[in-house]
């Protein structure tokens, strides 16, 4: 039996911290919201844009990793309201087949009708199979190692079933009942992540889940049930915008609160794994108008923060910064002037570090650290990382094991985790060998680890068999590698 995997990796860079990677302009011509680095370090951006230096995107675009646009991708006339203007792409999520999903406000692309979510192919035409149908904006996704989908944000229902404001969707896009979250939210969520357990972790405006109380963070079971063992008590005093998460199992949130309970914490803080207060994170972020509307774990257990501020520790970091793990500023990483311009100067939205260190910040800006670029950028850094199966296939006979191997590339500072998952090939789970699906935790300094796929024996005279595996979920600033060869 052959077991084929489907992720790798690339080689990272040693990078400088900060300054702006000057040969990456890809040139947009209006907000940027959501931007994820693709294996191949192809970037995916989404937003109100509806051009890309001289090239026509409406809401989605994919660029190359020198800053150009990949002709490849073409999404034709993207995204649109009902009369065809161009609308918003809030944003969207990878596959492991390369397929993108999207979710906005958006009622049609590539002027086929599709509310508020639509899946692309790899190339940027629609794939007309996938119609899920939501009554409401979508702003959040976040998808599973298994390739369901969740998604959140102002609808009630979900393809005809009532489903306040958070569901699941299988592969094929119907409503995933297993997912059942009762009432569901009083109020929307902004962000959404996937915990190596599967649990869900959501942030938002929401007080209450399913008639529990849950001031603007909870955590969710598989069953979309609410998790009685993570309770933020008072919780927030604003909205959360969005929150990272460490492989420890801790939270980092960022949004408008300055407050958590009574405790005085200003638009960032770090949860427990129980959903309490991280007393030992104690940044230090000061604004006149704003939030922290971007946060990102690091490799090396840093955190970065986006948004609309003005000083961290009283030191001048306009929208963007580095966190040491305790919270304070991380010096070594400068920003000289940060962000500033753009259609309402409201700094950075979100961030996105790439294998080779370096970490890409996108919002509503027209220059950054003084340097015009409009909308996105590059900076230099220094804490990247892939994980990756370390071959692409594995043979074993009946009656065996494979060992599965996976390593981690780049900066081994800090801990990274990662999902893995067997899918049937054209061999079949508990006919031919026991599924397998679980998380890879990489320490400091490790760089390899293993899992074991049974083969099950029987007497039947059979060709070579196949099953695939796949990496996904990865969590601490690292991302998910290319294929490789044998």
């Amino acid at each position: 039996m052959t077991l084929w995997s489907l992720l790798g990796s690339v080689s990272p860079a040693v990078a400088q911290f900060g300054g702006v990677d000057t040969s990456f302009k890809p040139g947009f011509d209006n907000e940027v919201f959501t931007i994820r680095v693709q294996p191949d370090g192809k970037v995916l951006a989404s937003g109100f844009f509806t051009k890309v230096g001289n090239s026509s995107r409406s809401g989605v675009a994919r660029i190359n990793a020198d800053g150009s646009v990949d002709t490849t991708f073409n999404p034709g006339t993207g995204a649109s309201t009902t009369n065809g203007l161009p609308h918003t792409v809030d944003t969207l999520v990878l596959q492991r087949d390369g397929r993108v999903i999207l979710g906005g406000r958006f009622q049609k692309f590539n002027n086929v009708t599709r509310s508020y979510l639509a899946r692309l192919n790899s190339d940027g035409s629609l794939d007309g199979a996938y119609t899920p149908v939501v009554d409401d904006i979508v702003v959040a996704l976040a998808l599973q190692p298994d390739g369901k989908l969740l998604i959140g944000g102002e609808f009630f229902t979900v393809n005809g079933t009532p489903r306040s404001h958070i569901a699941r969707l299988n592969t094929d896009g119907t409503l995933d009942t297993d997912f059942d979250p009762g009432s569901g939210l009083d109020a929307s969520p902004q962000a959404l992540a996937v915990q190596t357990n599967g649990a869900v972790i959501i942030g938002g405006q929401f007080t209450s889940v399913n008639g529990v109380t849950r001031v603007r963070a909870a955590r969710l079971m598989t069953d979309g049930s609410v998790d009685s063992t993570f309770d933020v008590g008072a919780g927030p005093d604003a909205y959360v915008a969005a929150l990272s998460l460490q492989p420890d199992g801790k939270v980092v949130i960022g949004g408008a609160f300055t407050h958590i309970g009574s405790a005085t914490h200003r638009y960032v803080a770090r949860l427990n794994s129980d959903g309490s207060v991280d007393g030992s994170f104690q940044p230090n972020i000061a604004l006149t108008f704003g939030g922290v509307l971007a946060v990102q774990t690091e490799v090396d257990g840093k955190v970065y923060v986006g948004g609309s501020f003005a000083t961290v520790d009283n030191m001048p970091r306009t929208d963007f910064a580095r966190l040491n793990a305790d919270g304070s500023l991380d010096t070594t990483f400068s920003v000289p002037s940060g962000s500033s311009g753009g259609q309402n100067d409201l700094g950075v939205f979100r961030i996105a570090p790439q294998a080779d260190g370096k970490v890409l910040v996108c919002g509503d800006f027209t220059t950054f650290n003084g340097v015009r670029l409009n909308y996105l950028t590059r900076l230099l850094a220094d804490q990247g990382g892939t994980v990756e199966f370390a071959s692409a296939n594995y043979s074993v006979d009946e009656g065996g094991s494979a060992i599965i191997a996976v390593r981690r590339t780049g900066s081994t500072i800090g801990t990274v985790a990662v999902n893995y998952l067997t899918i049937d090939g054209t061999a079949t789970a508990v006919a031919d060998y026991e599924a397998q699906a679980g998380a890879l935790l990489f320490g400091p300094g490790e760089t390899n680890k293993v899992f074991t796929v049974p083969v099950l024996q029987d007497a039947m005279v059979e060709p070579n068999e196949t099953v695939n595996l796949a990496l996904g979920n990865p969590i601490g600033g690292v991302i998910l590698g290319p294929t490789v060869s044998p």
